[in-house]
């Protein structure tokens, strides 16, 4: 990771840090959305993988005796 790269990066994290609650969770909110629909164009089969490693998650799970009907 280049040296610039990283210091932004610290940067932003000091902003989410420092600034005040409001202001921040507006961003955040603004960049969430912006990442998830920057993962879901650009990397289709991104949310494949998700699905399938919670499915091998449940699969590995002991069972309680309740079946899903």
């Amino acid at each position: 990771m280049p040296k610039g790269q990283t210091i932004q990066e610290v940067t932003i994290l000091k902003f989410f840090e420092e600034a005040p609650l409001d202001k921040a969770e507006m961003l955040f909110h603004i960049i969430k959305d912006k990442m998830r629909s920057r993962s879901v164009g650009s990397a289709p089969g991104a949310t494949k993988r998700k699905e399938s490693r919670s499915a091998r998650s449940e699969e590995n799970q002991p069972s309680l005796g309740f079946e899903k009907q």
